[in-house]
């Protein structure tokens, strides 16, 4: 928007002037209307009509005047922004005096604002005419680099255009003023600048920051304001374009930016001092890019690729319309960098953070700082270009071409079919990068049924050489044999390294245990743990695994264990089991597992019913926990009563004859198979040693509700055929697995006992020593407290006295004391219950052999008040107590695991003892000097079209057969681009860097010959040259990135560490085991690689850049005359103020001698002036002589002479604008070029 023009503070009128009268003002108005303007006078525009009207509106009154004619109204001579409308669309205008106008104004008023506008003179015919709207002038700031993110002192204001309006009369001093105080923030800088009025048409489309190499190449007219103009009108050297731009330059510290613009560029604008320069450049790493700067070392080291770009031809070759590009974005941005390696600037190192910033707004993968495969870069990059530069900007529908049957073994029908795969894809790829580095696979599939073969042609930019190297997956497993006999002699708890191909299964990985251990595969279960417990379970999702790649499905660091768990699918269930344990804190209240989770097996017709059988597999089970002996320490404890059989008999305080009959009874009807092989739950329990016995039996049941396990490669995943994700629902019926483990994590202390599904009489048989506990604190609560008498009243009561039987008496049932008991809870526990039956309640009665009761003398327990209800419950059903979603949980006490497993010597699942693997340790010795072997590119080449067997996880689809099949799969190199690029395949996983292969391949330098290893008939020798190596140093996770590379400009070698950049002597310093990336250039007999098209265009640009370069230096002579002209009239403003100096104090010493000489001759005389009688009063004031008035320097003089001053300490010319007023200040900006003719008189824009 305009700046409106505000009209000068006027005179204030005369007081009198409110009392003429009418005739009065109409005469003064006729005298002010007659006033002439001056050249550069402001004047207040009106519309014409109203003066008409106040000159030809009769009145009495001055009152009656303004009433008839109102107030002035100048809205309609101007537009919104204040301009001026032009005359034919504008009332007619008249131009009166700031006295008329205010006069006018002062009666009237006025509607709207005040529009003033400068007075135009013609010096010669005294012409006056109104500047009706002054030029507009448009700033731009000149830069040294592009403006893609740069920053500088001016970004802040240069946000968008900037832009002013100045009066023709106006001086170029004035100009100047106005800029500076448009382009700094602060309107008081004086720092130095410079104008160069540019060509209108050629900046229209010019940025507010212009880099200094922009300008100067840009076309049209650039003109440089001289100093010896600055005193001048802008109308006097011909101005008169409404709008005007202007490239303000500003100094870069010592000098101005067009000055050393000159100075390093007048000398390499020549052809061949810039294609033999460049090239010895590193690249700055901006936090793990070094993938990306050795990537990059490598492709801009390619003579044609770097040329295309350097010779700007890709500009006319972008397709920002194509769907799968960029809009242009990483060609431009790649162009930019290659030419910041590349060009006239010596700089070590450059830093790609424009790059960098373009590569991540397009790919999520590069967006961050983390480390990155560099060959997923390179194969990013070179697709990305090709779809930036893709010729094809609709591309058409193809159907891919099948070879016929009859035609397999035909030559001539395959090579048609190539060609035509070949065209197919040329008709919709068609860049630099596929006429340089694309080649094409020759890939067959053979059906192993019916031996069909499909035959297909892909494209690659990118050869991948799997290493010649045995592709061995390892990992070490734990094996737990919970076989009963473990006739094997294996320990419980082992560990086992197994060793399988890469591509195989977990199908291969049982089988493989299945042979080693001589177990059926039936037996086998595999589980990943995590923290001890359940991480994933392998069984949940067989089908699935069949489809994942070993290595893919197992890392390095799982711990899996193998659990050998002999079975009968039909009649067993087998339930995990946790061992938990307390935190020593109590105040925790949390319970953790420990150990290694294990299993038991149980019947489910018999041993699921029986409490007693369950606990007593338990304790068979977790005794291979700890490498103490459990087993006999527990049979210890237990004495002599170990190994009976007991019955109602032996627990007195729950024995009433007429319940104990018909308990057996209940034993007898509701047990499903009452023989031999089954034990009653009362004969499973113990007199003295309750069920709670070392641990807690707890139980934790899920819904079975499971979900299909998402952990393994995506692309698995999403890849697996309908008929594979229906095994996957299936095999995710829990109720068809022998095996259920739990999905969560519960919280262990809120689990409920496995007894609470007990009836409570029987819980009391199992529970016997916590019961008579209970038994032997009511009793003696009861007798405190009065309400039962102990002492019976009835004479015939049976003694309370336990009759003792022989064996009893010779101590065979031993009693503990606390004493013997020690810190052993175990003991504690037996000794509190020996000690509360023996003291309060009936004896337990050993049982004899057959389970028959050996006295007949025994005591009564208390009468149950209902022995009908007590009956009625031993009667129901026996319950299920588990099933196969129970997960059972053994709770130990504290004191017992410190004694079994708190140290590590203890603890059996610590320092496994492996088992032996001979064969295993065999071929990891032969891989292991395999690794540090060398082999030839040659040996990588020929094992690369070895046939392979597909695996289960990529079944071909057979046509002929209409079903999936394992085909053969061949992979041949069929033909290769003029630039082969070379994957050695060191990792399995580029990914993840999972495996690396640091083998050393040796590949030549010079002379790769490709002839053997590519199908298709070449008309030309297939020998390649070593252009540039990709380097990887380290291992699994990262490492870093380097790049070897040959100077196709100097022809030498140079090894690029990030910025770094060391020269090579010799190149076969790159033949190391980092060597990753092979870039080959094809021998041809042209200059260029690519074929025909690629040397016609790079010739082509050849041309072009010769002549951009000539034009360009034409450009920088242009602008350098108009820095010579500059530079010259500086220097001659200088010397005329030096002359004008001199003569001015020439003249003051004149005059101030003559003034001395007078003073002399006049001294006699009495001076009589009121000057002197000032100083009568006081004689001790010394009268001053009053200064002679001596003409001052020119200013002007003295800012032109410092600026010379300043310029003597450098080379190059440059003008500083010193003023006496303000601080000086240096800037930073750059500018455009120009052709340049006389210093007056050639301004864009004059006549």
């Amino acid at each position: 928007m305009l700046e409106e023009f505000e009209t000068p503070p006027l005179e204030p009128m005369p007081e009198e002037d409110a009392a003429f009268t009418l005739a009065d003002l109409r005469l003064k108005w006729d005298q002010l209307i007659l006033a002439t303007p001056k050249h550069g006078d402001v004047w207040n525009i009106i519309p014409r009509q109203f003066w008409e009207k106040l000159c030809s509106t009769e009145a009495l009154s001055v009152q009656e005047l303004v009433q008839q004619v109102g107030k002035i109204d100048c809205r309609p001579l101007v537009d919104d922004h204040g301009a001026m409308l032009p005359e034919d669309q504008s009332p007619p205008a008249l131009a009166i005096s700031p006295e008329l106008f205010h006069s006018l104004i002062q009666h009237f008023g006025i509607t709207g604002g005040p529009v003033a506008r400068t007075m135009l003179v013609d010096e010669a015919s005294g012409a006056v005419s109104i500047e009706r709207n002054p030029p507009l002038f448009i700033l731009h700031v000149l830069s040294k680099e592009s403006t893609g993110v740069t920053r500088n002192r001016y970004s802040s204001v240069l946000h968008s255009r900037m832009a002013f309006s100045l009066s023709l009369t106006s001086t170029f001093q004035q100009l100047e003023d106005a800029v500076r105080s448009q382009i700094h923030k602060n309107p008081r800088a004086t720092a130095p600048i410079r104008l160069w009025f540019v060509d209108a048409n050629a900046a229209r489309d010019m940025p507010s920051l212009v880099p200094v190499s922009s300008f100067i190449d840009s076309p049209g007219r650039k003109s440089l304001v001289t100093p010896n103009l600055l005193d001048r009108t802008l109308h006097s050297q011909g101005i008169d374009s409404s709008k005007l731009h202007i490239v303000v330059e500003p100094a870069d510290r010592k000098a101005f930016l067009v000055d050393v613009y000159l100075e390093s560029h007048m000398e390499v604008l020549d052809y061949n001092t810039i294609t033999s320069s460049g090239g010895r450049c590193g690249l700055s790493n901006l936090g793990n890019t070094c993938y990306m700067n050795s990537a990059l070392q490598c492709l801009t080291h390619i003579p044609e690729l770097n040329y295309y770009f350097f010779f700007d031809l890709y500009q006319k070759e972008l397709n920002t319309s194509n769907p799968l590009g960029y809009k242009g974005d990483v060609a431009v941005a790649f162009s930019s960098l290659l030419h910041k390696l590349y060009g006239s600037a010596s700089h070590s190192a450059v830093t790609p953070r424009e790059f960098k910033y373009t590569v991540g707004r397009h790919s999520s993968i590069f967006h961050g700082f983390q480390q990155q495969d560099s060959q997923e870069f390179v194969s990013w990059l070179l697709d990305a270009l090709h779809e930036d530069l893709n010729r094809i900007h609709q591309k058409p529908y193809c159907e891919k071409p099948e070879l016929k049957d009859e035609d397999v073994n035909n030559p001539e029908a395959i090579k048609q079919l190539a060609i035509t795969c070949w065209d197919q894809y040329k008709k919709r790829n068609d860049s630099v990068i596929v006429d340089l580095f694309t080649g094409m696979y020759q890939s067959t599939l053979v059906c192993p049924l019916c031996n069909k073969e499909s035959m297909t042609f892909d494209p690659f930019n990118d050869l991948t050489l799997p290493l010649p190297v045995n592709k061995k997956w390892f990992h070490e497993l734990i094996i737990v044999d919970l076989s009963p006999d473990r006739s094997s002699g294996r320990k419980p708890i082992s560990k086992l390294e197994v060793e399988l191909n890469k591509s195989s299964n977990f199908e291969d990985l049982i089988g493989y245990l299945s042979s080693f251990l001589n177990v059926p595969s039936k037996d086998l279960f595999l589980f990943e743990l995590f923290s001890n417990y359940f991480y994933r379970d392998f069984q949940e999702n067989s089908a699935a695994s069949k489809f994942y790649p070993i290595n893919e499905l197992i890392s390095d660091n799982d711990i899996i264990v193998a659990y050998i768990i002999p079975h009968d699918p039909d009649n067993d269930v087998i339930l995990p089991v946790l061992n938990t344990v307390q935190d020593e804190d109590a105040s925790y209240d949390v319970a953790e597992p420990f150990g290694i989770p294990l299993f038991v097996t149980l019947n489910k017709n018999r041993d699921v019913y029986s409490f007693g059988t369950i606990r007593r597999k338990l304790e068979q089970t977790v005794k291979i926990l700890s490498n103490a002996d459990i087993e006999a320490k527990y049979m210890e404890l237990k004495g002599s009563l170990t190994g009976s059989r007991f019955t109602a008999e032996s627990f007195p305080l729950l024995r009433d004859e007429k319940l104990a009959v018909d308990a057996d009874m209940v034993e007898a009807e509701t047990e499903p198979e009452n023989d031999d092989g089954y034990d009653s739950d009362i004969s499973m329990s113990h007199p003295e040693v309750g069920a709670d016995y070392g641990f807690t039996i707890k139980y934790y049941e899920e819904d079975g509700s499971r979900h299909v396990p998402t952990r393994g490669p995506r692309r698995y995943q999403q890849g697996l055929r309908p008929r594979y994700q229906l095994m996957l629902l299936e095999e995710n019926d829990t109720s068809k697995r022998p095996i259920y483990v739990p999905q969560g994590r519960p919280s262990f202390l809120k689990l409920p006992l496995l007894a609470t599904k007990l009836p409570e009489l029987k819980r009391k048989y199992y529970h016997y020593p916590a019961y008579a506990a209970e038994v032997q604190k009511s009793d003696v609560i009861e007798a405190a407290d009065g309400e039962i008498e102990l002492v019976a009243q009835d004479s015939d009561r049976r003694s309370l006295t336990p009759i003792r039987t022989d064996s009893e008496q010779k101590g065979e049932v031993k009693e503990l004391d606390d004493d013997e008991s020690g810190s052993n809870y175990c003991e504690l526990q037996l000794l509190l219950a020996s000690d509360t039956i023996e003291r309060h309640a009936p004896p337990a009665v050993p049982p004899s052999e057959t389970g028959h009761e050996a006295g007949s003398e025994i005591s009564s327990p208390p009468a149950y008040e209902n022995p009908e209800a007590e009956l009625m419950k031993i009667k129901e059903p026996k319950p299920v107590l588990v099933d196969s979603k129970t997960t059972l949980v053994c709770e130990w006490d504290l004191l017992i695991f410190k004694q079994f497993f708190k140290d590590r010597e203890q603890q059996a699942w610590e320092d496994i003892t492996s088992i032996p693997n001979p064969v295993l340790e065999n071929n990891k010795r032969k891989l292991a000097l395999q690794q540090k072997s060398t082999v030839s590119l040659y040996d990588c080449l020929s094992n690369f079209s070895t046939p392979e067997v597909l695996g289960e996880q990529d079944l071909w689809y057979c046509p002929r057969c209409k079903d999936h099949k394992r085909a053969t799969k061949t992979i041949q190199i069929w033909s290769t681009g003029d630039i082969l690029t070379i994957h050695l395949k060191r990792f399995s996983s580029a990914r993840a860097f999972s495996d690396k292969i640091n083998m050393v391949v040796d590949f030549p330098i010079e002379g790769l010959d490709m002839s053997n290893y590519v199908q298709a008939e070449s008309e030309e020798p297939l020998i390649y040259d070593l252009v540039a190596v990709d380097n990887h140093y380290g291992g699994l996770g990262g490492g870093h990135y380097t790049a070897y590379a040959k100077n196709f400009r100097d022809q030498k070698w140079y090894y690029f560490n990030d910025s770094g950049v060391n020269e090579v002597n010799d190149p076969r310093e790159a033949v190391k085991g980092a060597a990753y990336l092979l870039f080959y250039k094809k021998r041809k007999s042209s200059a260029f690689a690519g074929g025909r098209s690629v040397e016609h265009l790079l010739n082509e640009g050849r041309q072009s850049f010769e002549l951009k370069l000539e034009h360009l230096r034409r450009q920088v002579l242009a602008v350098r005359q108009q820095v010579q002209l500059y530079d010259q009239a500086r220097d001659e403003v200088l010397q005329q103020a030096e002359a004008k100096a001199e003569a001015d104090r020439q003249r003051a010493a004149t005059a101030a001698q003559q003034n001395c000489n007078e003073s002399q001759d006049a001294a006699p005389l009495s001076s009589s002036s009121s000057e002197d009688d000032l100083y009568e009063d006081n004689p001790t004031i010394v009268k001053k002589e009053r200064p002679t008035s001596i003409e001052q320097p020119n200013a002007d003089y003295e800012i032109l002479r410092k600026q010379r001053l300043l310029s003597k300490g450098v080379d190059l010319p440059r003008s500083v604008h010193i003023n006496h007023d303000y601080s000086s200040s240096v800037s930073n900006v750059a500018s455009p070029t120009g052709d340049v003719e006389s210093p007056t008189k050639d301004f864009p824009g004059a006549p």
